[in-house]
């Protein structure tokens, strides 16, 4: 598949530009040394063969050269994650915007759980004359807090989202 990804990047995603697999002839250039393959081994024969075989890539008019096909195309883009805009995406029942608002809401809600311990905590152990010492254990304190507040609201948030599919 990196080899198709590398036909794929050579091609500039043109269907009729033929791409060269590379070799002695042109050290460094071609499609398989993008792909962190040697043009004359095995390997790299192996793949161009089952790239053909599974009709992503065809045998160009120029030697040792191959053109990406529609199929290679689709391929790449999903392996990349780069779909048609106008295809219906999979989307959970709950909107960007509300996962946003029920994360921002349960982190302020955790946040307060957590803090009061926190507080009573902080009045028992950190002496009334404070020193910069007590001051950085509190805000370190404090600041765990909210970073757990915020790591157990995200979970939650997406558990929640993940069930309305």
């Amino acid at each position: 598949m990196r080899l198709l990804g590398a036909f794929y990047d050579l091609s500039e995603e043109k269907l009729t530009e033929p791409v060269p697999i590379g070799g002695p002839e042109m050290p460094g250039q071609g499609a398989a040394p993008r792909a962190d393959l040697d043009p004359e081994s095995p390997e790299c024969d192996v793949a161009a063969r089952y790239l053909v075989e599974q009709g992503y890539i065809a045998p160009a008019d120029a030697a040792s050269g191959y053109v990406i096909t529609v199929a290679g195309l689709d391929r790449v883009r999903q392996m990349r994650g780069i779909g048609d805009p106008s295809a219906p995406r999979e989307r959970s029942g709950m909107s960007d915007k509300t996962q946003q608002r029920l994360l921002t809401l349960l982190s302020i809600v955790i946040s307060i759980g957590l803090s009061q311990p926190l507080t009573r905590f902080i009045g028992e152990k950190i002496p009334e004359r404070r020193g910069i010492k007590d001051d950085l254990t509190e805000a370190f304190l404090q600041g765990l807090v909210r970073a757990v507040a915020l790591v157990l609201a995200s979970v939650i948030v997406r558990a929640l989202a993940a069930s309305r599919r």
